[in-house]
C-alpha cells in the first residue's frame, strides 16, 4: 500500500487539512511534487524535520513508496539530537526549515530547505520492499530510539470510510511526528476527513477557539489533556461525536466526566505504544480492558499478561530498532509494555508504568495508583505525582495537584487532602509533600511531565 494511491480514493477538490500554512485539498497534496521528483529519491533515507503538517503531507504523498526509509522528528528537537539521529540511523539528507543550524556540527548528513533542491544532490537506486516510516521513542529514559513502521503496520486498525469520512473533522493536540499525533493525520486524510491543526504552541484556549470555528467534530487527547479540556471555557461548544484517549492511563472519573461533558460523544480509550503500534481499544466507557480480550483480542493482536506485566504480539511490525540489533521484543514476538496490570473480576486494570515506579524505603509505588486516589476528590481536577530524594527511605512521594475551585482557600484544602490520603493510602503511598499548583507541564505527546 502507498499513500497516493489510497488518497487518489478521495474526491480531487475535497479539502484534507488546515493549518496556519493553509488548507489543503487532496488534488495540492498528491501533485504537489513531480513524478521526475520522485524518480530521483529513489532508495533515499531522508530526515524529516517540519512542524507543519500542510507541509508535510505532499512530501509524505510524494516519499511513500519511493524511498527506503524517512524518520519523522519534531524542529523543537536540539540540532545536536536531530544530527545524532541521522548519523546513527544512517540517513543521507536531512529536510528542514533552518538548514544552517546544522552546518557547524560535524559528520551531520546534508540540509535542505526544499525537497526540489534535495532531489537535484541525490543519486537514485532501488529500494527492496516497502518504504519504512520511522518513529522516534520519547526518550524519556535516555536518547530516543528509532522504531521501523509501514504505512501498512500504521494503518492496520485505522477505520476508513470515505464517505463517513466527508462529514468527519478532526482537531489536532498531538504533535503528528509522535506516533498518536501520526495516527491522527492518517485516519484523517486517509478518510477523507479535513483535519484541524492548530499551532502546537498555541494555548489551550485557542485551540479550543480553532475547534469551534471549524467544526471539530473528533478529538483525540491524553487523560491528563481532556481533564484541561473539560475546565476551558466554550469547550462545551466543540460538538463532539467522539471523543478518543491514549498514551496514559483512563480511570473511571476522566471517562465519565467526558461522557457527560459531551453527551453526543462515543468515548474510547486506546492502548498504542510507538514499538508496537495500536494493541487495542475499549468503547464501553469503563477504566481498563475486558478479561475476555486475553483470549479474544479486540483488533487481531495478542495480548498476554505474564508476572503483572502486559505483553502486546502484533505480527505486523519489526521487533528491533531501525539501525540496531537491539531487539524490543522476544523471539516469539512478544513486546513488554513496561505496564504493570492486575485482575479485578472480568476486568484488567492499570496499575502504572513498571519504569516510573517509587521506592519509598523498600515499599514500591506507583505514581498513577496515588493519583487516581487524588482525583477522585472533588476538590481535585488533575495531579502530578512523583519522587522527591530523601536520605533514609531512598525516596519519599510527593504531588502536585490542581484544584477544581481556583479560589478555593489553601491552608484548608492541603489539610484536607493529607487527611483524605491518609485515609485512602497505605502509609509508603501517602504524598510526604502535597503542593497546590495553578498549572503543570506536559511533554509534546500530551502525558504530564515527572520530575
Amino acid at each position: 500500500m502507498i499513500l497516493r494511491n489510497s488518497l487518489e480514493k478521495i474526491p480531487n477538490s475535497q479539502f484534507l487539512i488546515i493549518s496556519p500554512k493553509g488548507k489543503l485539498s487532496r488534488d495540492q497534496i498528491i501533485h504537489r511534487y513531480k513524478k521526475d521528483i520522485k524518480h530521483a529519491l529513489k532508495g533515499a533515507r531522508i530526515v524529516l524535520c517540519l512542524s507543519d503538517p500542510v507541509v508535510t503531507l505532499p512530501i509524505l504523498a510524494a516519499l511513500d513508496g519511493v524511498v527506503e526509509a524517512f524518520v519523522l522528528i519534531s524542529p523543537t528537537n536540539t540540532a545536536e539530537s536531530i544530527s545524532s539521529l541521522a548519523i546513527r540511523g544512517g540517513f543521507e539528507a536531512i529536510l528542514c526549515e533552518e538548514p544552517k543550524i546544522f552546518k557547524d556540527i560535524e559528520g551531520t548528513p546534508p540540509a535542505f530547505q526544499d525537497l526540489d533542491t534535495l532531489a537535484d544532490s541525490f543519486s537514485p537506486r532501488e529500494i527492496s520492499g516497502e518504504t519504512q516510516w520511522i518513529m522516534t521513542t520519547s526518550g524519556t529514559t535516555g536518547r530516543p530510539k528509532l522504531v521501523s513502521h509501514t504505512l501498512v503496520s500504521l494503518i492496520r486498525t485505522t477505520k476508513i470510510e470515505t464517505k463517513r469520512g466527508a462529514s468527519v473533522r478532526w482537531g489536532m493536540l498531538y504533535d503528528y511526528t509522535r506516533f498518536a499525533g501520526l495516527q491522527v493525520l492518517l485516519q484523517s486524510v486517509l478518510s477523507g476527513s479535513l483535519l484541524i491543526v492548530p499551532p502546537l504552541e498555541d494555548q489551550l484556549n485557542n485551540k479550543i477557539k480553532i475547534f469551534i470555528e471549524h467544526d471539530c467534530t473528533h478529538l483525540s487527547a491524553t487523560p491528563t489533556l481532556w481533564r484541561k479540556i473539560v475546565m476551558m471555557p466554550n469547550a462545551d461548544k466543540i460538538r463532539l461525536r467522539q471523543a478518543t484517549l491514549g498514551g496514559e492511563i483512563a480511570d473511571d472519573r476522566i471517562l465519565s466526566t467526558i461522557s457527560s461533558f459531551f453527551p453526543q460523544a462515543r468515548v474510547v480509550h486506546i492502548f498504542a505504544s510507538t514499538e508496537a503500534g495500536v494493541g487495542f481499544s475499549v468503547a464501553d466507557k469503563r477504566a481498563g480492558f475486558p478479561l475476555d480480550y486475553l483470549k479474544n483480542p479486540s483488533l487481531g493482536v495478542d495480548i498476554k499478561i505474564k508476572n503483572d506485566k502486559l505483553y502486546i504480539r502484533n505480527k505486523h511490525v519489526h521487533y528491533k530498532y531501525f539501525g540496531s540489533d537491539v531487539a524490543f521484543a522476544t523471539k516469539d514476538g512478544w513486546v513488554n509494555t513496561g505496564d504493570t496490570v492486575e485482575i479485578k473480576g472480568d476486568r484488567v486494570l492499570f496499575r502504572g508504568r513498571e519504569d516510573g515506579v517509587i521506592n519509598v524505603g523498600g515499599d514500591k509505588v506507583y505514581p498513577e495508583e496515588v493519583e487516581r486516589v487524588l482525583l477522585i476528590h472533588p476538590l481535585v481536577t488533575a495531579a502530578r505525582v512523583y519522587a522527591k530524594s530523601n536520605p533514609i527511605t531512598g525516596a519519599l512521594v510527593a504531588a502536585e495537584v490542581i484544584l477544581t475551585d481556583s479560589n478555593a482557600n489553601i491552608k484548608e484544602t492541603h489539610k484536607v487532602l493529607q487527611d483524605y490520603t491518609l485515609q485512602m493510602l497505605d502509609r509508603h503511598k501517602v504524598p510526604a509533600i502535597i503542593t497546590i499548583v495553578p498549572r503543570f507541564s506536559l511533554n509534546s505527546a500530551g502525558k504530564i511531565v515527572r520530575k
